[in-house]
């Protein structure tokens, strides 16, 4: 009988613990990924490469994010830093007023995972 409620136990203890946390990750993958796509890849590509038009035009052009360079130069931080308040003297505005915290970690960390194959801690609940 014992051995049975450890199993439950554990059971239990997956599903409240373990399973919302993965079907949360994926959501905010799904999450970042539309954001990207719907905002970020005029700039910056559909492969975060950088190479589109508008590089064409802005100076200095839009951050590629598959570079070895730009996986070592950007933190989790940095990014979250550039999505919010937006970077001077080039054309990355600020986005603190169109997407919520959520939504900022959401598309740094599509960023991170998929485009720049880095695995990354961020939290997307802000914390």
């Amino acid at each position: 009988m014992k051995i049975f409620f450890s199993w439950v136990g554990v059971f239990i203890w997956f599903f409240i613990l373990v399973l919302p946390k993965a079907f949360s990750n994926s959501l905010d993958s799904e999450t970042g990924r539309d954001i990207f796509f719907k905002h970020c890849r005029a700039c910056h590509g559909d492969k975060g490469d950088g190479k589109t038009f508008a590089a064409n035009v802005l100076n200095p052009p839009p951050k590629n994010f598959t570079s070895e360079n730009s996986k070592q130069e950007l933190t989790e931080d940095r990014m979250i830093q550039s999505v919010t308040e937006g970077r001077k003297g080039t054309a990355m505005m600020p986005w603190k007023s169109r997407l919520t915290q959520q939504e900022i970690h959401a598309v740094v960390l599509y960023i991170r995972k998929s485009l720049m194959q880095l695995e990354s801690p961020v939290e997307i609940d802000g914390r």
